[in-house]
């Protein structure tokens, strides 16, 4: 028998000692499923299966934004800006489809693509609940005053916001870029994600914390611009999902992150499970409670009707023209 190494693309007959070592060595990922304590194929499948269901959710909410609030313009949708809504559900979709950048052996390719799906749909995600919250207290600032907001407008603050963050994967990319090669880990050598280009270790991880850091502040300043309009009437408050969304990324630079990096090394395959986990929370709570009440209020509240007129728990003196919104 030919042993191979684990970085060959054909390694499917390696040395015992990496049977059951956490680290998937093998193409067919038979080293951590056979008579292995934890099966890396079931908990793939059920993931798996779990992730595309919710794909599947999401682009099932794009077709309900694109009908009853593109198609029918259904004012509690109107109210919320149809066209960042589906900009909010394509980047939870893409962020969904992040996870099975993680799954199987490492390949360069998916180590590579690894940052920017899960990055870029992160940080348009956050970007996406900022400007919304950012149309709000431009609508509210002056509530005397007639105001028009066009979807151009919000698009381009949301494509500010969406730059640095390009400049810095690209620049990530270019100096400290994403693969897969043979490292020792635990005394062997395990064909791993790590960072090559022109700095190596560890500039991948300087360039992380660098986009964290630059998502915690997007965050920020939603979350100022979210307190400035906190009194705003319930149709246009939505700095109940700004909030969720600034305790999921705390939740998971705090805790997750940490934990995450400590684990890698040692059991990646508890690290894979903690980080899958933290990254289905994330984008399933902000798609929850962004549309979990419109499909309340519309289907039943509303009884499917078109509801036009909402009471407010603001006088009529501080509570905007809304004829002139337009999301």
């Amino acid at each position: 028998v030919n042993l191979r190494s684990p970085d060959r693309s054909s390694a499917y007959q390696i040395d015992s000692n990496y049977h059951c070592d956490q680290f998937i060595d093998c193409d067919n990922i038979s080293d951590e499923s056979t008579k292995c304590g934890s099966n890396y194929v079931i908990i793939f499948i059920v993931f798996g299966t779990i992730t595309g269901v919710l794909i599947l959710i999401a682009v099932i909410l794009v077709v309900f934004v694109l009908v009853f609030g593109v198609l029918w313009e259904y004012r509690r949708l109107r109210s919320a800006s149809p066209f960042f809504l589906i900009v909010l559900l394509l980047s939870i979709i893409v962020g969904y489809s992040s996870v099975f950048a993680f799954f199987g052996k490492p390949h360069p390719v998916a180590c590579g693509f690894q940052p920017w799906l899960l990055g870029l749909s992160t940080i348009s995600m956050i970007a996406a609940l900022s400007v919304k919250n950012v149309r709000i207290y431009r609508i509210f600032k002056y509530p005397m005053a007639k105001m028009k907001i066009t979807n151009f407008e919000l698009f381009g603050l949301w494509t500010i916001v969406m730059i640095p963050a390009v400049l810095i994967l690209v620049i990530w990319t270019i100096v400290s870029t994403p693969t897969a090669k043979l490292e020792e880990r635990n005394g062997e050598d395990h064909y791993v994600c790590t960072t090559g280009g022109f700095t190596g270790e560890p500039g991948g991880l300087v360039f992380f914390f660098i986009f964290v850091a630059y998502s915690g502040i997007v965050l920020l300043l939603g979350a100022i611009v979210s307190f400035l309009v906190r009194n705003v009437p319930i149709l246009f408050n939505e700095t109940k999902l700004l909030a969720v969304s600034i305790y999921n990324l705390l939740f998971l630079s705090v805790l997750i992150i940490p934990v995450f990096l400590v684990l890698q090394p040692i059991n990646p395959f508890v690290a894979w499970i903690l980080r899958t986990c933290a990254v289905l929370y994330a984008f399933t709570a902000t798609m929850a409670l962004q549309f979990l009440p419109k499909l309340y209020g519309i289907f039943v509240e509303d009884k499917g009707r078109n509801v036009r007129k909402f009471k407010s728990t603001l006088s009529d003196a501080t509570t905007p023209n809304t004829k002139e919104f337009n999301p």
